[in-house]
């Protein structure tokens, strides 16, 4: 008998990956858990060595935030929709509806990549001045996006085909990759933010190179480690044996079908994204207004913060892969008992995470900063944060199981609602008549979370995302 071609060959899926549903979901979510807390630390490490500068350098970082979640927000938005297409595609076990979308991916990461990397060259100077910046901040701030400019094309192939390697039940790779990513960042902070110096090492003082460029510095490590986790996971995408691996040679050309479910899942996610992402500028502008310390504190805050949801993004990678795979294989009772599962295990990983943050908030806050001002009143805003973190990931986690079944719509529902109607009203109520300041804007924070949850909860309920 002749091999089968690779159009007529099946993929596997990973229903079956464990002995039970409990033990499938934490084999495919350890590593995904693992590679946001990687992300995390990472980030919580280039945030320290950047303040180590000084609360001007930090605010620099702080007043471009909410510019940088705006645009990850477009890239995961196109990320999300191929995770639908590969999960559903891999649960049908067909190797050539894997194929196109995968080489699709490629094709449409690297035009949303050149796209933003112009859009940004073009704007980067003037985006601090809009957010409300304080003048001694502009310079530096908008020099930091310029160069982070040039590491968006292979920071949205890293996206999306990370995304592809998880939605075909491969966590490992991207771990991998993103573990030797950040590495290359740390070590191109350490050499590219200070100066020379002397070091002691072992009793021995020896010199040590640096460039001492300061926060640019750190922009241009960020953008180079982009690169090297583009060039990784495109070597394990065509090397590696996995559900979504592809031969090099090969069509990348859009095709009709797949614009087509990409819209109808991905806008409405960009949407969503878009939605936190704006409403976040907009809090950013009105927190700029209370100063450069509370700024500061805001922005050390949701860099804590996200060492908190990191396992809601991680369960939501996993939820995503098993729910699409599940009804890609046209098992909803399946998916089902995927989704309850997987809401009572992310529970209590999560509270395992905020309880310890919660008690060693000041520690974590003196980490990233040496400012006296800033670590009494982000110790504050953390504490906050971490006893109001489930909300938001659950809603992080619900959101996930929906977009698998690809109900988008309705987390774009919620997110208008919470954000433009509920957050952004509530925050300007907290630092304008009622001056409550920072630590008013997160208990404004954790009251609009805690509406998200509710109702994602109660959608979940009512299985209407699976129709």
């Amino acid at each position: 008998m002749s091999k089968p071609s690779s159009s007529q060959q099946e993929v596997q899926n990973v229903l079956n990956l464990g002995k039970s549903i409990p033990e499938t979901i934490i084999r495919l979510s350890i590593p995904a858990i693992l590679e946001q807390l990687l992300i995390c630390m990472a980030t919580l490490l280039d945030t320290a060595m950047v303040g180590s500068i000084g609360a001007n350098a930090t605010a620099s970082v702080a007043i471009n935030a909410s510019t940088v979640w705006l645009i990850n927000g477009i890239i995961t938005a196109l990320s999300v929709g191929f995770s639908y297409l590969v999960s559903h595609a891999v649960g049908e076990r067909s190797k050539e509806k894997t194929e196109l979308a995968v080489r699709q991916a490629i094709t449409a990461s690297v035009c949303l990549g050149l796209l933003l990397t112009l859009v940004l060259r073009l704007l980067h100077r003037n985006i601090p001045v809009w957010l409300g910046a304080e003048p001694d901040v502009v310079p530096n701030a908008g020099a930091y996006m310029g160069i982070l400019a040039f590491g968006l094309l292979p920071q949205t192939l890293g996206v999306v085909l990370s995304a592809v390697l998880r939605s075909a039940g491969n966590t490992r790779l991207p771990l991998i990759a993103n573990l030797t990513s950040n590495l290359l960042n740390v070590i191109g902070n350490f050499f590219l933010i200070y100066p020379s110096r002397q070091m002691v090492f072992a009793g021995v003082s020896v010199p040590v190179f640096g460039a001492g460029l300061g926060i640019r510095g750190a922009a241009i490590s960020t953008a180079f480690s982009q690169f090297a986790l583009a060039v990784l996971l495109l070597v394990f995408l065509f090397r590696a044996d996995t559900p979504a691996r592809i031969a090099p040679k090969g069509s990348y050309r859009f095709r009709s079908q797949t614009l087509k479910s990409i819209v109808h899942i991905s806008v409405p996610v960009l949407l969503e994204r878009n939605t936190l992402c704006l409403g976040q500028i907009a809090l950013t502008a009105m927190i700029s207004g209370l100063g450069t310390i509370p700024l500061a504190a805001h922005y050390l805050t949701n860099q804590t913060e996200s060492l908190m949801y990191l396992p809601a993004y991680g369960f939501a990678y996993t939820a995503t892969t098993l729910i699409g795979q599940s009804l890609g294989a046209g098992n909803r009772q399946l998916a089902a008992r995927f989704a309850k599962s997987i809401c009572i295990i992310s529970a209590i990983v999560i509270e395992l995470v905020c309880i310890p943050v919660f008690l060693l908030a000041k520690p974590i806050v003196s980490l990233l900063t040496t400012d006296a001002e800033v670590i009494r009143l982000g110790t504050q805003t953390v504490q906050i944060a971490a006893a109001t973190e489930l909300f938001f990931s659950f809603y992080i986690i619900i959101s996930g199981i929906f977009r698998g079944a690809g109900d988008v719509k309705f987390p774009l529902v919620v997110s208008l609602v919470g954000m433009w109607g509920l957050r952004t009203g509530l925050v300007w109520l907290v630092t304008g008549p009622l001056a409550l300041g920072v630590t008013g804007v997160w208990w404004a924070i954790g009251a609009d979370c805690f509406i998200r949850f509710l109702l994602c909860l109660w959608r979940l309920k009512s299985g209407k995302w699976m129709k």
